[in-house]
């Protein structure tokens, strides 16, 4: 499980720290200094009271004291103590004995004592002799009561702590308001620093008004520039040594070679069971028709040809199709057997015929289409010979029209017939009632075959005692729009699992097309991820390349979706689609599976050696693993081991298992 990373403290947060530890300690240095300053001025001013009333008092004695009244003095003295705010008054005869004596307690009400106790004030003592002429008849000594002066400075602490207070605060939302303007130029330039990670090269920072930030924007954007450029012409590189190693010029479709090697993969795979129908199209009397109306013209029925076949095979999902030669074209229905590969085949004879360059053949008799269908392995040539077969029996009939090839093992799979449509249905509604599928589970490898990256999860449903493969009863439930049911209860048998294991294994589930396509599907699946966050984090969920072309919304939407939700995704199929690999700079995906007919005899073929490493280096910069489908022979597995392939699976390295263990 992912660890949580610890949180690092930001720029903005050091410079505030800083600036505001630097403020606080000038108002707390200038408080300071402002209570030293009050201090020393109460000190000055209790001293020059003191210094004052004794003065005073002294001359006001002279005449009493001369007299012997000390009645009088202490009423002279009485008289000023309790009008003045003094601590003392002592009277002095002229042999130093205290003839009247006034004292104050140390009381000060409203001031803490803890301030009196740190401030402590030290008030003076003001003297003065009592004169008679040049004859001293004594002295008196005051003292001033510093309680006044404690109050004063409490009450002006107060005042300054308030002042400190919001004179604080408001340079606090200064600075940061100062702060954040500063640095929102590296905001934005740190954003560009994430879109770029993410593949997304088309962000542009902000040009700053400070000149060294602005030094920095402009590099930014230049190195995104470039590595955008960079990218984009690495992707065009590979598509175009792609499309000359295996697309015909003229049409744009696959050629034979590439056509060939792909369907020969789907059959001889161990994977699953091939499942499907294939279509040879000829258009007869081509040459005479090129030497009427030219080359140009015979390119452009080609391509007409090309396109209506390109159309009508575009709702199959996983479907081929290629320029054999001249005007041969071959046709792969993944999934499409009985009456499914009759109806396309009839429907497509009608499409083709109907093209306005065919009818200026004036002919009817130079269209023909030849099927062969299988629901299990077979080696390409048997393949390709019952589809030839066909062709020639619909061109021995005459006019433009379609022949199946069909023998009574045609549908013949292991120890069983194959089961009409509407067994295949009812089979399929038990199924889900009763939610009778189990699973499989086929290791995916790291590169160096050291730890088990995730484990591919391959359903299997079980009719009468054995157990179907999902490449047999799939397509039937594709035929039934079932697809979604039974990937919803994949999905939910996948999470308990998950959860009931409570482990670090990794499980990788397929979605099909037509799931993503559902809308309602796909508010269900992210609601249950949302649901189940523990479950999610040990999911990966794997979707066909075909889905870009089919449910590209409803994918950017499952990808979004999984930064937050804790799964990843992986696309399946990878290098087939004819989509151009521009989707990898802004879909955030964690895995590509390389198609098995890239690997399919890989050690006899430069092209898709060269194409496996173009991708990873590609997948590698974009922090994408690369992982080989298919591998099935020591051949294969030394060939691409060498390229830095990321992970792997295929019989050679692990064969599917009833338990993970």
């Amino acid at each position: 499980m992912n660890k949580k990373e610890p949180r690092n403290i930001t720029l903005k947060q050091v410079l505030l720290w800083f600036t505001g530890l630097l403020m606080a300690s000038l108002l707390v240095v200038n408080f300071f200094l402002n209570v030293s300053s009050a201090k020393s001025y109460m000190q000055q001013q209790l001293g020059s009271h003191a210094q004052d009333a004794a003065t005073s008092l002294g001359l006001l004695l002279s005449t009493v004291i001369e007299a012997s009244d000390l009645v009088s003095a202490e009423l002279m003295i009485d008289a000023m103590f309790d009008h003045g705010y003094y601590r003392h008054i002592i009277y002095y005869d002229v042999n130093g004995q205290a003839k009247v004596l006034r004292h104050a307690p140390m009381k000060i009400e409203g001031v803490p004592s803890w301030f009196v106790e740190q401030i402590a004030l030290e008030a003076p003592e003001g003297k003065a002799e009592i004169m008679n002429g040049w004859a001293q008849l004594g002295s008196v000594s005051v003292m001033s009561h510093p309680g006044y002066a404690y109050i004063k400075l409490w009450e002006s602490l107060k005042v300054e702590l308030v002042w400190f207070a919001l004179i604080a605060a408001v340079a606090f939302l200064v600075m940061q308001l100062v702060i954040t303007t500063i640095l929102l130029p590296l905001t934005r330039i740190e954003n560009q620093a994430k879109a770029v990670r993410n593949r997304d090269f088309s962000y542009r920072a902000p040009m700053p008004k400070t000149r060294e930030l602005k030094r920095v924007a402009v590099a930014m954007n230049s190195m995104s520039d470039r590595l955008g450029k960079m990218f984009s012409e690495q992707l065009s590189l590979i598509e175009h040594l792609r499309a000359q190693s295996f697309h015909d010029p003229i049409t744009g479709l696959g050629n034979r070679a590439e056509f060939d090697g792909r369907l020969k993969a789907e059959l001889e795979s161990q994977q699953s069971a091939a499942v499907g129908s294939l279509c040879l199209i000829q258009l007869g009397d081509f040459g005479n028709y090129n030497q009427q109306h030219g080359r140009r013209s015979g390119d452009d029925l080609l391509v007409a040809m090309a396109e209506e076949i390109k159309a009508s095979v575009a709702p199959i999902a996983g479907a081929f199709v290629a320029r054999r030669s001249g005007s041969d074209f071959s046709v792969f229905l993944p999934g499409v057997v009985d009456d499914q590969a009759d109806k396309f085949a009839s429907e497509l004879l009608h499409k083709l015929s109907g093209l306005h360059l065919v009818k200026q053949m004036c002919r009817n008799d130079v269209l023909h289409i030849g099927v062969a269908s299988t629901l299990t392995n077979m080696p390409l040539p048997v393949f390709l010979s019952e589809a030839d077969m066909a062709l020639r029996s619909a061109q021995a009939a005459g006019p433009n029209g379609w022949q199946r090839y069909v023998t009574d093992s045609s549908f013949a799979t292991p120890g069983e017939a194959v089961r009409q449509a509407n067994e295949w249905q009812q089979i399929l509604l038990d199924t889900l009632a009763e939610k009778n599928i189990t699973f499989h589970y086929q290791p995916v490898y790291s590169g160096d075959r050291s730890t088990i990256l995730h484990h591919q999860v391959l359903s299997r449903i079980e009719v009468n005692g054995e157990l179907v493969v999902a490449g047999a009863f799939i397509p039937m439930a594709e035929r039934f729009s079932m697809l979604a049911d039974f990937d919803r209860l994949v999905v939910e048998k996948i999470i308990g699992l998950a959860e009931s294991r409570g482990d670090e294994r990794r499980y990788c589930v397929n979605l099909s097309v037509h799931s993503l396509a559902d809308e309602r599907f796909v508010e269900w699946f992210l609601i249950k991820m949302q649901q189940h966050p523990e479950a999610a984090r040990s999911l990966i969920f794997e979707v066909s390349e075909y889905s870009l072309q089919l449910a590209s919304e409803a994918l950017e939407r499952v990808v979004a979706a999984s930064s937050t939700l804790g799964y990843e995704v992986s696309i399946d199929k990878f290098g087939v689609a004819a989509v151009p690999f521009a989707y990898l700079q802004h879909l955030s995906i964690h895995y590509i599976k390389v198609d098995h007919s890239f690997i399919r005899d890989i050690q006899h073929s430069r092209d898709n050696q060269f194409f496996l490493r173009s991708v990873l280096q590609i997948a590698h910069g974009q922090d994408i693993q690369v992982i080989a489908v298919g591998v099935e022979f020591e051949d294969e597995w030394d060939s691409i081991e060498p390229l830095g392939i990321d992970g792997a699976m295929g019989y050679y390295l692990g064969r599917p298992q009833e338990h993970t263990d």
